[in-house]
């Protein structure tokens, strides 16, 4: 019987769970729940605040608000978490506590009663509004807000009885966490850089500043209080892994992790604080600290889901979802699509044939606007270039080989030029007769593809454009670009809307030149344009279903779009679409006959325990025995034909997992270069936390079906995130509405997990928890523990990452994950995946990088970056640096000594494919303390259970899959050894590394056919300003990512 969404809520909600027995419960509609109370003792990022006779506190702590006496003990919980409540500042009155709250799916200033009554949102609208502070007379409050949306966080005061705004600072920085003088007539707050406090500042009323503090070069400040006579100054300086309470510029406090919020004053001379897993009061003049020990109980109700269901012995026919980058041909009778690692060519109600054969990736077909050539992005010369085919004739010519990745073409409307994208996110445009080819956009953050006017003067595109240097997120808008002189130009698609995707999702402009269309809140919009792209009228929807990858007929009059899975066809103006069917099948791969493999070692990955001398017996794609060696079975088996492989000098273990990937973050670049890559340092299954949809499906059943080869591809589509997004493949939702349409397309193109991102209301994704264990039957992740942890999410993507806060309550800024989370994640049933960014190993084994596997497969300008790290991992001090790795370590492994999960993953390609993940073995073992045996288990026994495929995967047992890795050395014994992969098995399929690097070593017809090209100065306007900030590449990439 299904739950209802109330009913479910009700049930889930933390503050509403009750009157249940501690082990079991039974939902409202008669699913059953494990339930756990859990108590914790110490606090991750904790936030506090004092009433004015300094009897009670209020902290924040895992994103509730808890009501503490002032000498410590039992916290009793004041709020739901579900309003997402943080920094809570007591009035002078002792009436009300302020706070920031993200209920809703924006921040905004609330206020309550001390008991957690009369709950009441101040402030409104589409700009965040964070950091509250009473003024001294408790009528007014001040905050930090973008909500001037002038491209700053700036300070603004609330009059708390009528609500009435008034705005205080207005400079370009960034300016946030207000502090009140005791008088009330200034305001200290912080200014800086993004999210870099490099001043403290004071303004008054009248716009008068003066400077308070400056920071010290490589240090960072925040969190101004100033004592209550007005004679002191405190804040938080943060350097070299020490966050430090100051005040009036000197160390306040022995503590070294000090949380990044304002110390409260209980007098001119004590403070009370946050720090090292705890509450802490400092007395200056006595020169001591105090703790204030607590204990607060989390109730957890995790309810049970039945698992979705992997059939991998399935060799039937399956209908192709994995429809890529559709292209209508002008006169509306043909489509141009990508599937199973091909091109394909289709007359609307016939049948697919292929364009394209063979290892390589072929992508983003184009058509000419006389319907007679195709243009295409491949990787048959080594890396991606563009291709012109004659459908007519079959005649092609290869028209670029820059020394990077040229993708995404779009022919001009005379045919004579391609703008094209490389992977740094330029755009450019080729002069197909000449050669020349000309940079017009500035790289851009992970752009959209280009679409040209119909005067070919104007390209239009999908950018990012973000609120506030602070936090990087924005939206997508449409971004149109002057091809003579490189001006640009933004516009939203409608107020405060982003389009759905940066990818295939429009823009696209009309052959006629009087609309774009493209994708917003997962729907079809036309809007109509003038030229050179500027809007002539609001855009005006034209499907109500999942919509994704508009293509226009020549002309103008009807759209061919993806959804759920089908191409349809709908007029120009809406009306009822049509279903344009692709008969496109494909089988799994699965090899016929019986291979005998002679390991000279095998650790079948369930305990330290390594068996020698055996013979793995592989039946098609599964193991049927492990039994001793014997020769005489090797000349039998020899003997009747069947394949025989020796490999007594190696040790088998199970093929490794990479829990934690985003392949289309780069998989555009690498191409068929990335599977091959995985599967040569033992990575037999990777899993997708969030990639677009259909590329994601695409490489799915591209993978298994043996049309690329790659591991085996566990897909899911974009994640689902809130109104602002940074990712081009993060799906902003604005209305529960909408979040039906994305759960649909999950549901239809047979997602395997559902990500949730940084800025999704926790009401949603509690829905959309409900809806993938329900309806799917797949598992859950964010960047968020809780409240998710509490109503049954499955598992975090990081120990922690990027936050629509600006901190994590998983790890200190010092890097440390308190008792709190360590408790939590060890109790609760809920993994997390340990992805650790950090390239400092590389300096114990310099060699690796520079091996044959990588140059070969890493594309040229990673294997740069690659090299870039090893070299500064070797010649400058990494102290730093592995003081944080070994944080994350330590805290991996008191989770699993606690009887927790956690994993081994990457985010790659945002770190090192391959790579990383033999450098977080190696470190959980040189850091962490582990025995290599535990190490391995987070990447194979571990992830298979997590993802509810244990009974096939993981492990090394008859009558699992043939996913086996066998390697030089003795990894049980040097977890480094891990990485020499000689050979490996995926379904029962054996590849020599050998194999896997061969068609990128060497060169071939394609790459000797290679055009001259010459390269003409940009585009004036390709030149990063002040005003485009965001154009400037460095500018976007995260701290941690570098």
């Amino acid at each position: 019987m299904p739950i209802t969404r109330r009913s479910r809520i009700a049930a889930v909600t933390l503050a509403t769970v009750a009157a249940v027995s501690l082990g079991a419960a039974t939902l409202q509609g008669g699913s059953r729940a494990a339930v756990r109370d859990i108590t914790v003792h110490e606090g991750t990022n904790v936030a506090v605040t004092a009433s004015p006779d300094g009897r009670e506190l209020v902290m924040d702590l895992q994103g509730v608000l808890w009501s503490l006496p002032r000498g410590g003990g039992e916290a009793r919980r004041l709020t739901d978490g579900l309003l997402e409540p943080a920094r809570p500042d007591f009035s002078p009155r002792g009436d009300l506590v302020a706070f920031q709250a993200y209920a809703g799916g924006t921040f905004h200033i609330w206020t309550m009663r001390p008991d957690g009554t009369e709950v009441r949102q101040l402030t409104s609208g589409h700009g965040d509004d964070r950091e509250p502070r009473f003024s001294p007379d408790g009528t007014r409050i001040a905050f930090s807000s973008d909500r001037a949306f002038q491209g700053s966080y700036d300070v603004w005061v609330a009059d708390v009885a009528t609500g009435a705004l008034t705005r205080w600072t207005d400079a370009p920085a960034d300016e946030f966490e207000p502090a009140w003088t005791p008088g009330g007539g200034e305001i200290a707050f912080v200014s800086g850089a993004g999210s870099t406090g490099t001043a403290i500042e004071a303004v008054d009323a009248a716009g008068h500043r003066r400077t308070l503090a400056t920071a010290p070069a490589g240090a960072r400040l925040n969190s101004p209080s100033i004592s209550p006579d007005g004679a002191h100054l405190a804040w938080i300086q943060f350097a070299a892994n020490r966050s430090r309470l100051l005040v009036d510029g000197a160390p306040a406090s022995p503590f070294e992790d000090v949380f990044p919020f304002p110390a409260h004053w209980l007098s001119a001379r004590t403070l009370l604080y946050g720090a090292d897993g705890g509450i802490r009061v400092t007395d200056l003049d006595a020169g001591t600290s105090e703790q204030v020990a607590f204990e607060a109980t989390f109730r957890l109700v995790r309810p049970a889901w039945e698992r979705k269901r992997f059939d991998f012995d399935r060799t039937a026919p399956r209908q192709a979802l994995g429809i890529v980058a559709p292209a209508l041909s002008p006169d509306g009778t043909r489509v141009a699509f990508q599937a199973l690692n091909r091109l394909w060519l289709m007359d609307v109600g016939g049948a697919p044939r292929p364009l394209t054969d063979g290892p390589y990736y072929a992508q983003d077909p184009a058509w000419s606007r006389d319907g007679t050539r195709l243009a295409y992005a491949s990787d048959k010369a080594g890396t991606a270039d563009l291709y012109v085919l004659d459908v007519v004739t079959g005649a092609e010519r290869r028209v670029t080989s820059l020394p990077g990745a040229e993708v995404a073409p779009a022919w001009s409307p005379d045919g004579g030029r391609l703008a094209f994208q490389d992977q740094a996110g330029a755009t450019h445009v080729l002069d197909l007769a000449t050669g020349a080819v000309r940079q017009v956009v500035a790289p851009l953050f992970a752009p959209g593809r280009p679409t040209w006017s119909a005067d070919g003067r104007t390209l239009a595109l999908a950018a990012l454009k973000p609120y506030t240097r602070r936090f990087r997120e924005g939206t997508s808008q449409i971004l149109t670009v002057d091809v003579e002189s490189g001006a640009t130009r933004y516009q939203e698609p409608a107020p405060f809307e982003s389009l759905s995707t940066r990818g295939d999702d429009g823009p696209v402009w009309s052959p006629d030149g009087t609309a774009l269309a493209f994708v917003m809140q997962s729907t079809l919009w036309v809007m109509p344009v003038d030229a050179a792209g500027r809007a002539a009228g609001p855009a005006v929807r034209i499907t109500s279903e999942p919509t994704d990858a508009p293509t226009w007929s020549g002309d103008s009059r009807r759209l061919l779009y993806l959804s759920n899975g089908a191409l349809r066809m709908v007029a120009r103006e809406g009306g009822a679409p049509a279903t344009v069917p692709v008969e496109l099948r494909w089988r799994q791969d699965r090899p016929e006959g019986t291979v005998l493999v002679h390991a000279g070692r095998l650790w079948d990955g369930r305990g330290p325990e390594v068996r020698h001398d055996v013979d793995l017996v592989v039946a098609g794609n599964r193991i049927r025995a492990i039994l001793p060696h014997r020769a005489d079975a090797h000349a039998r088996a020899a003997a009747q034909g069947q394949r025989v492989v020796d490999a007594s000098g190696l040790t088998a273990i199970p093929g490794l997992w990479e829990s934690h990937t985003h392949e289309w973050i780069s998989g555009k670049f690498y191409g068929a270069r990335l599977g091959r890559l995985w599967l040569s340092y033992g990575v037999t299954s990777a899993h997708s936390v969030g990639d677009p949809d259909y590329r994601a499906v695409e490489t799915r059943e591209a993978y298994a079906s043996g049309a690329r080869v790659g591991p085996r591809f566990f897909a899911s589509g974009e994640a689902i995130d809130g109104e602002r997004v940074y990712y081009n493949f993060m799906r902003p939702t604005t209305s529960a509405a909408q979040l039906d349409l994305e759960l649909a397309r999950a549901k239809a193109l047979d997602y395997d997990m559902l990500k949730t991102y940084v800025r999704m209301q926790h009401e949603w994704q509690a829905k959309a928890v409900r809806f993938a264990h329900e309806e799917m039957g797949v598992w859950v992740g964010s960047h968020y523990m809780l409240p998710g942890m509490s109503y049954g999410m499955d598992g975090q993507t990081h120990v922690s990452a990027t936050t629509r806060l600006g901190f994590a309550y998983t790890r200190s800024s010092g890097g440390v994950s308190y008792g709190d989370v360590r408790t939590l994640f060890a109790r609760s049933g809920m993994f997390d995946i340990s992805t650790t960014f950090n390239p400092s190993l590389y300096a114990d084994d310099p060699a690796m990088v520079d091996d044959p596997r990588l140059l070969a497969l890493n594309t040229p300008w990673d294997q740069a970056l690659l090299r870039a790290k090893r070299d500064r991992a070797v010649t400058t001090d990494q102290t730093v640096s592995l003081e944080t790795l070994q944080r994350e370590e330590e805290t991996l492994a008191a989770v699993l000594r606690g009887g927790g999960t956690m994993l081994a993953g990457t985010d790659s390609p945002l770190d090192n494919v391959a790579t990383a993940l033999h450098l977080n073995l190696r470190a959980q073992v040189k850091l962490g303390g582990l025995a290599p045996w535990e190490a391995l288990r987070t990447a194979t026994a571990l992830p298979a259970r997590a993802f509810g495929v244990d009974a096939d995967l993981g492990t090394l047992e008859a009558g699992k899959l043939a996913d086996v890795v066998f390697v030089r050395g003795d990894p049980l014994a040097d977890v480094a050894d891990a990485a020499n992969v000689e050979l490996v098995m995926k379904n029962g399929r054996l590849h020599t590394v050998a194999e896997l690097m061969a068609p990128f070593t060497g060169g071939g017809a394609a790459a000797a056919s290679a055009p001259a090209h010459r390269r003409l100065p940009a585009a004036r306007g390709v030149a990063v300003t002040p005003a485009r900030w965001w154009h400037d590449p460095e500018a976007m990439v995260e701290e941690d990512h570098r």
